[in-house]
């Protein structure tokens, strides 16, 4: 009996859990799978592209890229790779074996925009763009703190940018009292690097103080569950500049940052309407 085809869905998802492992040559074969049946599948070339890069294939990524955008001329995903490629192939001068691999995607709700508990924005003083580049999306990174700046490092130990001064000395505060954050690249934004700082433990010291009070909007506190689930994970750092100010500016506070304490009753409300996810709901 002949085994049953698997559908174009269950190709892709197969193809995700591939890139979000590591497995790279996988998600190569699975996305031309999906290719070979599909010929203008947009985001099956902008994963192909994204295995490539990974696998160190510059020119096989820039194809797959092309066709992407072909297929789907306002791919923004396709469009922002196409200008990362051409930073990794031309102006960094090195070859294509010295681009950095990207490891395993890290959980999924690791890129959640939770209110009051996850920051989402460009670096100030950020590296060199080459560097940057270099950068892929998922990326861990690392906070350190030098002098009165939140200063963000590669794993290797390679200076990346800062986070901007306002926000960068409240979270200072915060864990200089026990709080603890994590740091991810979402990816490039014209000459800097999008990044998500998520709060993943709040001290019991400062049980009710929000750590980015700023951060409140008036859109859904969480990004559709379901529809990132649908996405490749190189799409998070694909935000086009433009829509992501109309989608996340924020409400304005009237009181100072000064009195902690009133902007934090102000946000109580909020943090009950936060979704929690587990971590088992969060596969892709």
């Amino acid at each position: 009996m002949a085994q049953k085809q698997l559908t174009r869905r269950q190709l892709g998802e197969e193809a995700r859990k591939a890139a979000f492992e590591g497995n790279w040559e996988d998600a190569v074969t699975l996305n031309l799978q999906i290719i070979d049946r599909f010929q203008k599948d947009a985001d099956a070339f902008n994963r192909l592209g994204r295995a490539y890069i990974s696998l160190g294939n510059l020119d096989e990524a820039k194809e797959a890229y092309s066709k992407a955008l072909r297929a789907d001329p306002a791919n923004l995903i396709a469009r922002r790779n196409l200008q990362r490629l051409e930073i990794l192939r031309g102006q960094s001068g090195r070859p294509a074996a010295a681009v950095s691999r990207p490891g395993p995607m890290p959980r999924t709700t690791a890129f959640l925009e939770e209110v009051g508990k996850t920051w989402v924005d460009e670096l100030v003083n950020p590296g060199e763009l080459p560097l940057l580049a270099d950068i892929s999306a998922g990326e861990e990174l690392r906070l350190s703190e030098e002098g009165d700046r939140l200063v963000v490092r590669r794993a290797n130990g390679d200076r990346v940018g800062e986070v901007e001064p306002k926000t960068g000395r409240r979270v200072m505060d915060l864990m200089a009292v026990g709080n603890r954050y994590e740091i991810f690249a979402l990816g490039l934004t014209g000459h800097s690097l999008r990044t998500i700082i998520r709060e993943i433990f709040r001290d019991a010291s400062v049980a009710t103080t929000v750590s980015f009070p700023r951060q409140i909007t008036s859109r859904a506190y969480l990004r559709d569950r379901d529809l990132l689930r649908q996405r490749d994970e190189s799409d998070f750092f694909l935000f086009d500049e433009d829509e992501e100010e109309e989608d996340t500016e924020p409400l304005t506070l009237e009181r100072d940052e000064e009195d902690p304490a009133e902007t934090d009753r102000e946000v109580e409300t909020f943090e009950e309407a936060v979704q929690v996810i587990d971590e088992e709901d969060s596969s892709i």
